[in-house]
């Protein structure tokens, strides 16, 4: 292994280790070997240690990753014999297409790939330094000719950069060269033992996926979740009171509403259902907000929206007028009155006849939003009973939330407005039809 400085040559499972003097030998030893090989590649890589194995971390080009790294997917519906001979997940065709789309679109600008992790089941050898009091160590990797690498971890990626390249190639070919030179870290784990390399994919899968919420903060290439962020500032019933981090809102928490309730909400202003798909949602934001009057005029309505209905709730109002130094347990409790405003469902209600008024064009939308705070937004009121509400649970579903809207549109009078003679033909639709195209 590393640690044996004294010896110029070592082996370390399938990787024989050569330790030279200085870089510029190790390299030009490694060119020789290659050459040696008629058709070997020498790949530059860090050799470094994790537990009892020594790996190796490189940048290989997109061209390198879409031709040699071999996915070995299980079948679904598999029976055991034939899942233990994979050495992936099956394939998610959805999954693989969504990287290969973002690749298209962010090729020309700044994007990321995360490093895949390649397993090497053949011998190779690596000419390194003398061992030196460090993580890792310079050196470089030399692989057999037509040597192919299968994956451990990143399938999909492999599979979306493989589609992006394929389709780069017959639709830009004058881009096509550049793209394809593009790097890709990965890290290479020397293992023959297939039960070993199952492991691997297990252990790699150890990791927790990034919240929604979380993601929403983060991911503002989408004009949609910058607007997320933005009402958070911008609507007093939010700001401090949304939490970032988390992907269940427990009844205990102090926070009202986690930020991708928020984000639902933004949906369903945008685009009339809290249920549209992410890329969906992204096109139509794209659409929608891509320039910058475009999405001031969205973030000013959206907040003015909020701001007027929290005024007209008398819970939201109440909640609005906390100082920050509110003790602990104010919002759990008011969220244990059972106010169902205070709800995910709630807030895409609202939403959704926010949606209704601009997408209708009714100027005087501030006269409705207020008559919301006429309504008995107790979960226990017989409102909500037999659309939101059944059996003192509330619904999800996008069918009761269509009737509640209904009902509540009808109760303010918005229905009756939509439908005065002289209306537009987009003012002609009913509240349950006006919701997204």
């Amino acid at each position: 292994m590393l640690e044996r400085a004294e010896a110029k040559e070592s082996s370390a499972g399938l990787l024989r280790i050569r330790r030279c003097g200085s870089i510029e030998e190790a390299q030009h030893a490694a060119g020789e070997h290659a050459q040696a090989m008629e058709g070997g590649a020498v790949v530059p890589a860090v050799v470094f240690e994790q537990g009892q194995r020594t790996l190796l971390a490189c940048v290989l080009s997109m061209n390198w990753i879409a031709s040699h790294a071999e996915a070995k997917p299980a079948a679904k519906g598999a029976p055991v014999s034939a899942a233990l001979e994979a050495l992936n997940r099956p394939i998610v065709p959805t999954h693989y297409r969504a990287i290969a789309r973002y690749l298209r679109e962010h090729y020309r600008q700044r994007y990321i790939i995360p490093p895949l992790t390649l397993n090497l089941a053949e011998p190779a050898a690596v000419y390194t330094l003398e061992f030196r009091d460090a993580p890792g160590l310079m050196g470089y990797l030399v692989l057999p000719p037509n040597a192919r690498m299968t994956i451990t971890d990143g399938q999909h990626r492999q599979c979306g950069i493989a589609e992006f390249l394929n389709e780069l190639r017959h639709e830009k070919p004058e881009d096509y060269a550049q793209a394809s030179r593009n790097g890709v870290p990965v890290m290479i784990v020397p293992e023959s033992n297939i039960v070993q390399a199952h492991q691997d994919f297990a252990d790699c899968s150890k990791v927790k996926a990034l919240p929604q919420s979380l993601l929403t903060l983060y991911d503002t290439r989408n004009p949609g979740n910058r607007l997320v962020v933005d009402l958070e500032q911008a609507c007093v019933l939010f700001r401090g009171r949304i939490d970032s981090t988390n992907k269940i809102l427990s009844r205990n928490s102090t926070f009202l509403f986690l930020m991708n309730q928020v984000r639902q909400l933004v949906k369903e202003l945008l685009c009339g259902s809290y249920a549209l798909p992410d890329h969906e949602f992204a096109r139509r934001a794209h659409e929608q907000l891509s320039k910058k009057h475009q999405y001031d005029d969205a973030l000013e309505k959206f907040s003015a929206y909020v701001n007027e209905v929290t005024k007209a709730l008398a819970v939201w109002n109440r909640i609005a007028k906390l100082p920050d130094t509110v003790e602990a347990g104010t919002i759990p409790a008011l969220r244990a009155e059972g106010w169902l405003c205070l709800t995910a469902t709630g807030l895409n209600l609202i939403g959704r006849v926010g949606h209704l008024l601009f997408r209708n064009g009714v100027d005087d939308w501030r006269v409705y939003a207020a008559r919301l705070g006429e309504i008995n937004w107790k979960r226990s009121a017989d409102f909500w009973n037999g659309n939101v509400v059944q059996d003192n649970r509330i619904l999800t579903q996008q069918g009761p939330l269509r009737s509640a809207v209904e009902k509540v549109c009808e109760t303010i009078g918005l229905t009756r407005r939509l439908a005065a003679p002289g209306a537009s033909r987009k003012d002609e639709e009913t509240p349950s039809r006006a919701t997204a195209e």
